[in-house]
């Protein structure tokens, strides 16, 4: 197991008893096949892909790179025949979500999609197209991962062994962290503005339909939905069930090359064309807009905030009471204000993973205490206000299972995951069909793979 805890690779071995292979005489290089997994295949073409992701992340110096991204694959492709074996599915909503994520970081990280395609060498559309098998077994590949990692669950009685294994010098030291409660006030956008873009949107929708613009370009120019912008707006081969009803409802509803009217769902106002449907399946290309905040609202929301902060102040409503009445943001309002912390779903936030501007805020506050109206932006670049409380102030210490129950069970679970692995690994190389081109023989694996691969591959 110490072996496996390092990397996210394993070998997989044949056996005749098991599966009844006859072991050829030679193995060859052909086609650029640089590894055998069971049904699966590593291309030399797939290995050069990855290493030149390493390089875009600025992880392509380590000097045994191309034998460790090489065992990764291998470990991956074990997965994969197996998630196969037992019918493990994923959804195409499932892939494009993942497709459109790498592609965002991607072209962040470079800087423009210009410098994108360069690096690439290919559009943003063959890209995608290239891509979606690969990331497709990656995701099928995690989910067998994930079959064998959700069995693993820890007792409190592992826990608290665990931290007394642990020598109290090795205990981390856990910095000051905040646990914090907000009002926030959001502009809400007007009927108005709704029907204005319904309109601006039904006006490109009627350049499309008498053929007075692509809707390619139509999608380029004026789409706000990432996933689809620059491929034409276009969704293929989608099942019933994945995308909202409103949206499947505008399929099901609009003859096959038809257009739907414009429509609204949670993520704005489209239009579509139905380029094809076979029962439950369609394809489908949008364009998507979405309402713009009015600036307007934002200071009256101003004035409204400066009286929940009054009223508060005085006494005259509750902290509690004001988040009922008048908080926007339904996740902390839901909470009675409190927000949670996304990395661990607990209330704790350390001050490096706060907002900076929030943790300005909150720095001279005491417990109890709450902030004057301040105005922020969201994710999106949208204005809102709010009200922040100080609602506890946890001092730096060392770690104990007490104050800090859930990172030893992360630690614990994570050791246990490693075994639950190992097991799994040990039980499978048996019952799977490997071969490793030769060129790979000098490579210092981190797991001894050729302890268990016919004798006659390892004689030169």
């Amino acid at each position: 197991m110490q072996k496996l805890r390092g990397i996210l690779a394993v070998f997989a071995f044949y056996t005749i008893s098991t599966l009844g292979f006859a072991q050829p005489e030679s193995y060859q290089h052909i086609d650029g096949i640089i590894g055998v997994v069971g049904n699966e295949i590593i291309l030399s073409s797939e290995l050069d892909e990855m290493i030149l992701q390493e390089r875009i992340q600025g992880k392509g110096k380590e000097p045994n790179q191309k034998c460790q991204l090489f065992e990764d694959m291998l470990f991956e492709k074990l997965l994969l025949h197996h998630a196969r074996i037992d019918s493990l599915e994923v959804t195409d909503a499932e892939v494009m979500d993942e497709i459109d994520r790498r592609l965002a970081y991607y072209i962040n990280m470079l800087g423009s999609i210009e410098a994108f395609e360069a690096e690439y060498g290919k559009s943003v559309t063959q890209w995608k197209d290239d891509f979606g098998k690969p990331i497709k077994d990656q995701l099928l590949a995690q989910k067998m991962q994930q079959e064998v990692n959700q069995k693993v669950r820890s007792t409190p009685a592992e826990v608290i062994e665990f931290y007394e294994a642990t020598p109290k010098e090795s205990l981390p030291l856990i910095p000051e962290e905040i646990s914090y409660s907000e009002i926030v006030i959001q502009p809400q956008i007007l009927e108005s503005q709704k029907q204005e873009l319904r309109f601006h949107l039904d006006s490109i929708r009627r350049l499309v339909v008498d053929g007075k613009m692509s809707m390619t370009l139509a999608a380029t120019r004026y789409s706000e939905d990432p996933g689809s912008k620059y491929k034409g707006g276009c969704y293929t081969d989608i099942r019933r069930g994945q995308f909202v009803p409103e949206f499947e409802e505008a399929v099901f509803d609009t003859p096959i090359g038809g257009y739907s009217g414009v429509f609204e769902t949670d993520f704005g106002f489209h239009f579509l064309r139905v380029t094809d449907r076979r029962g439950e399946q369609f394809s489908a290309c949008h364009v998507l807009m979405k309402p713009k905040i009015d600036i307007n609202e934002l200071e009256k929301n101003g004035l409204t905030i400066d009286s929940v902060y009054t009223s508060v102040k005085t006494k005259t409503k509750t902290f509690d009471e004001a988040v009922l009445k008048y908080s926007t943001r339904e996740n902390s309002a839901n909470q009675r204000g409190q927000v949670v912390n996304p990395r661990d779903g607990g209330i704790k936030f350390g001050v490096d993973e706060l907002d900076p501007n929030i943790y300005f805020v909150l720095s001279p506050l005491s417990e109890g205490e709450i902030s004057e109206p301040i105005q922020l932006m969201d994710e999106d670049g949208n204005g809102y206000w709010t009200i922040l409380k100080l609602d506890a102030r946890h001092e730096a210490h060392r770690a104990n299972p007490y104050d800090d129950y859930a990172l030893f069970q992360s630690q614990v679970e994570n050791e246990m995951r490693l075994e639950a692995m190992d097991k799994w690994v040990r039980k499978y190389i048996a019952q799977t069909f490997v071969r490793i081109d030769s060129s790979f023989d000098n490579c210092d694996f981190n797991m001894d793979w050729y302890e268990y691969i016919w004798s006659s591959q390892k004689e030169k």
